[in-house]
């Protein structure tokens, strides 16, 4: 096991009302008159550590400064300022952004001529293909080339066929935009790891801290509010399919670069409100065998937030329009040519190669937006006469699709073109698709998709958005822990154990010792959010044995804390436990020097 440091950072011989903690420090500065200067203690140096069976008799106080319903205001510099591993941790909504992609894909239809030219040949066929209906449906190169021949022999023009086939009017889109989104997002964006689970806090439901985001979601953090999104292409671009294995296979990611979102204004506050013990607890460092503070905030975020009040917590100044200033987004395609399928078989999709590919590949979500359209699809057969004849019983063309998809266009004998052989109606989209993604000399694989679109509204409401905010961290408060620990951090030293004195019924304490044991949550953080030690505990808690066999501590609740190991210790008690690095401690209880202080001798015996 490796030792943590065992010196103790130099401390400043004065330490100023700052050191106490932001909030006690505001709390404090808002009661005291503004004549009063700031309060210095000189800080003696810290004591040797002890030897094999060396004593050192120490005193452990118990004090309260309770703040009720303070508020603590940060600005955007504030919050900034907090670490960016805190800001990561405090999620405040899986945000839904199926309109943003279906806001997306209508500025790409709807992109003006001069934009749509000075694309690159793949996105400007993609124009093409998301704005393709009946009439200006181009066949030339596909399996329905032949229906142009038909157009020829009888006047029966090709976009009369693919109005009746699909239901939609002759200038009304084949696909319309939102199953096109539909299938974006089943295929290229919920398939990203990023937009599947996310992190949170560990607890029995989620003992990995792993969570499930909501479906066509992606989850936003404190640091994405605060940072303008500043990383969305991080976050959904490349990413490893397992997390495990980052030289594995990779989804190609679907946001190749955004900036210019603008969430919080400049003046953007917040404001939460507190009941909370500011002070923090006394404890010991065995290694150091001197008194260390433990911050109390961690076992008291049950009770921080008072989420009856309408204004625990207050978000000022975000922008009323979210919108993405510019965005690109990134749909790769495969490096052959995949055919339509040819057979109903294997049911329900045929035997198309499509469905072999990745989903996210830009032929898979065509193929997928086939399958939506078809099923809004009722059954039918046409059959059609020459154009222009009004007594002919004549009808040399009928079209058929069942209500599997499966569509059969017959040609009669006497009309010399090539019949198209049955297929799903997706393999048909699929085959016209692909042919005029390449227009323009395009080959295989060199189609992929990127288009760079401005000003795309996200899609949500502020006070929509506000109110989900509120409502999950008032459903899972452990995710503004890390948060509350810097508005109150006034840890001092690496704590093995504190005391604890639980309220009475009248909230006055001192009538009762207990001696905690410290829990993950009380190693204390650096300047940039990262714990300074491991939680290296073999045994944590405390025994009634050298052995550390008979354990006498439990996580009984008290005062909404079972999280930590505790015990009752009155004069003459004697326990047993181990530090981080396995050294082994009697500790023998004294007499209490006043109610809210207890005296203890700590021996080192291993």
């Amino acid at each position: 096991m490796e030792a943590r440091d065992r010196t103790r950072p130099a401390a400043p011989a004065a330490r100023r009302l700052s050191r106490l903690g932001p909030l006690l420090a505001a709390a404090l500065s808002s009661a005291l008159p503004g004549c009063v200067e700031a309060v210095t203690v000189e800080q003696a140096p810290p004591p040797p550590a002890l030897g094999m069976n060396e004593s050192r008799t120490l005193t452990l106080e118990f004090l309260r400064f309770d703040a009720t319903g303070f508020a603590k205001t940060l600005t955007l510099e504030e919050l900034k300022a907090i670490p960016r591993p805190t800001l990561e941790g405090i999620w405040l909504l899986d945000l839904d952004i199926s309109t943003l992609i279906e806001n997306a894909l209508l500025k790409v239809m709807y992109m003006p001529p001069a934009e749509v030219a000075a694309l690159p040949p793949a996105s400007r066929n993609l124009v093409g293909l998301l704005n393709m209906t009946p009439e200006n449906a181009d066949l030339r190169g596909t399996s329905l080339e032949g229906l142009l021949g038909v157009g020829n022999a009888v006047g029966l023009p090709t976009s009369k066929i693919l109005s009746d086939l699909t239901g939609a009017a002759a200038n009304e889109r084949l696909i319309p935009v939102q199953i096109t989104s539909q299938a974006v997002l089943e295929n290229l964006v919920s398939t990203h790891p990023n937009t599947q689970h996310r992190r949170g806090p560990a607890n029995d439901e989620h003992p990995d801290g792993v969570y499930p985001v909501a479906p066509h979601s992606i989850p936003v953090t404190l640091y994405d509010v605060v940072t303008d999104f500043a990383g969305l292409a991080a976050q959904f671009g490349p990413t490893p399919l397992d997390p495990d294995d980052p030289d594995g296979a990779e989804h190609p990611g679907f946001i190749k670069a955004a900036s210019g979102v603008k969430a919080a204004l400049d003046d953007f506050t917040m404001t939460v409100r507190v009941d909370v013990n500011a002070l923090p607890y006394k404890g010991i460092d065995a290694t150091m065998a001197d008194v260390a503070s433990v911050n109390s905030t961690p076992g008291q975020i049950d009770t921080l937030f008072d989420f009856s009040q309408e204004d625990w917590l207050v978000l000022d100044n975000l922008n009323r329009n979210l919108s993405i200033g510019e965005l690109t987004l990134a749909i790769p395609e495969n490096a052959m040519l995949l055919p339509g399928g040819t057979s109903q078989e294997p049911a329900p999709r045929g035997n198309s190669p499509v469905w072999d590919q990745p989903l996210w590949e830009f032929e898979h979500i065509l193929a997928r937006a086939g399958e939506l359209r078809a099923a809004q699809i009722e059954d039918h057969c046409t059959s059609y006469g020459p154009q222009g004849s009004s007594t002919s019983d004549f009808q040399p063309v009928e079209v058929c699709i069942d209500g599997t998809g499966w569509t059969k266009i017959s040609v009669d004998d006497s009309v010399v073109v090539e019949e198209p052989a049955p297929s799903y109606f997706w393999d048909i989209l699929l085959d016209v698709a692909q042919a005029r993604l390449h227009d323009g000399g395009l080959g295989e694989g060199e189609a992929n998709l990127e288009v760079t679109l401005r000003d795309v509204p996200v899609g949500v409401k502020t006070e929509d958005l506000v109110a989900s905010i509120k409502k999950n961290l008032a459903s899972d408060p452990a995710v503004l822990k890390d948060m509350a620990l810097e508005l109150n951090n006034n840890a001092a030293g690496d704590a093995d154990f504190y005391l604890y004195q639980p309220s009475t019924e009248s909230g006055v304490a001192g009538q009762r010792d207990y001696l905690y044991f410290v829990a993950p949550d009380d190693i204390r953080k650096d300047a940039d959010g990262v714990r300074v030690r491991d939680y290296a505990y073999e045994s944590p808690g405390f025994f009634s044995d050298p052995a550390l066999e008979k354990k006498v501590s439990t996580t009984e609740e008290i005062d909404g804390d079972a999280l930590h190991e505790k015990v009752e210790v009155k004069a003459g008690d004697t326990l047993y436990f181990a530090d981080d690095e396995g050294h082994r401690y009697e500790i023998t209880i004294g007499d209490k020097p006043s109610p809210h202080r207890l005296s203890l001798t700590l021996t080192r015996i291993q």
